[in-house]
């Protein structure tokens, strides 16, 4: 018989059945796979994943001084969650100015810290349940939306 300890560990280790059929990111496996022949000797610059040789492409100098400026008076905290108010009236006003589009830096333009939790909303803002959703392969992590999101997904 099985003692209840062990019963209670098979539980622990079980996930939602939306977590058990994920699939891997293909826009990560093309990553890797570039990465490894870089690692080879391959001469590439790897734009698939956004993370960019900073000997190939380096932080401009003015930006590097105002971080080391902002980390040296301990400017190290979490910004607001959507965004720092100068650079969402900074937005705003390159909107205005440039395209001819009004929005209001106070409750119409978020400034977010990467682009998954901004992607992942509006799937969820947007997208029911048995909805279908076109995406490219590869692209970043349409897959992992549509499904947690449970549409359906229609590659090209």
């Amino acid at each position: 018989m099985e003692s209840i300890i062990t019963k209670h560990k098979a539980a622990a280790i079980k996930v939602s059945e939306m977590a058990e059929h994920l699939t891997g990111s293909e826009i990560l496996k093309i990553g890797a796979e570039v990465n490894a022949k870089i690692r080879d000797g391959h001469k590439i610059s790897n734009f698939t994943i956004g993370d960019f040789n900073p000997e190939i492409f380096p932080i401009p100098a003015e930006l590097k001084a105002d971080i080391i400026d902002a980390y040296q008076h301990n400017q190290t905290n979490y910004p607001p969650a959507d965004g720092i108010l100068s650079l969402r009236q900074a937005v705003s006003k390159f909107l205005k100015t440039t395209l001819a589009l009004d929005y209001s830096a106070s409750d119409e333009i978020i400034i977010a810290g990467g682009a998954r939790p901004i992607i992942y909303s509006a799937y969820r803002a947007l997208v029911d349940p048995g909805d279908y959703v076109l995406y490219p392969l590869p692209s970043w992590n349409n897959n992992h939306y549509v499904h947690q999101v449970g549409a359906h997904p229609i590659e090209i």
